[in-house]
């Protein structure tokens, strides 16, 4: 319950500054904050719920003309302890726009990588993402995010994710 009400106050904080960044476009730099329901049943077992946190960097190459590049940083943990129980997924995007709109325009992205999974043990994995955001406005954005990840001793990074984010 704590978790929720820290993520629906970051989450109005967020909205209520975004009012007033309209008059300065965002460099496309953005962070995610949300919620993480683990998908893997071992993952499940050590928390039922995850924060999530990423931030996410335009590059400057494109691997295909009609998407955007970013690479992305994230951490889903179930706590800020430094405990076990912690995903670090670290990915290359592409990121395609739907429809001309400058405000609201919706996209789908997928991502390849690896994930430092740190589930029980410590392990390096290759792993991938899909999703589809939102954006309602210049600065906030909304994502659900469906990550993937191998085996790492037994357990997998594989969440389903909700986040709020901001675009500076």
């Amino acid at each position: 319950m704590k978790q929720l009400t820290l993520l629906a106050a970051i989450g109005l904080g967020a909205i209520s500054s975004a009012q007033v960044n309209y008059l300065t476009p965002p460099s496309n730099i953005s962070f995610r904050l949300g919620y993480v329901y683990p998908v893997d049943s071992v993952m499940r077992d050590i928390a039922p719920s995850f924060i999530g946190f990423g931030v996410d960097i335009p590059v400057d190459f494109k691997l295909t003309e009609d998407a955007v590049t970013v690479l992305s940083f994230d951490w889903m943990g179930k706590s800020g302890s430094g405990a076990k129980g912690n995903a670090f997924p670290i990915l290359l995007n592409q990121r395609f726009y739907v429809g001309d709109e400058a405000v609201r325009r919706s996209y789908f992205q997928a991502g390849v990588g690896v994930a430092i999974v740190d589930l029980t043990n410590t392990k390096t994995v290759l792993a991938a993402r899909v999703g589809y955001g939102m954006e309602f406005g210049d600065a906030l954005f909304g994502e659900i995010n469906f990550n993937y990840s191998d085996a790492a001793n037994g357990a997998r990074a594989t969440a389903l994710g909700f986040y709020v984010g901001y675009r500076f």
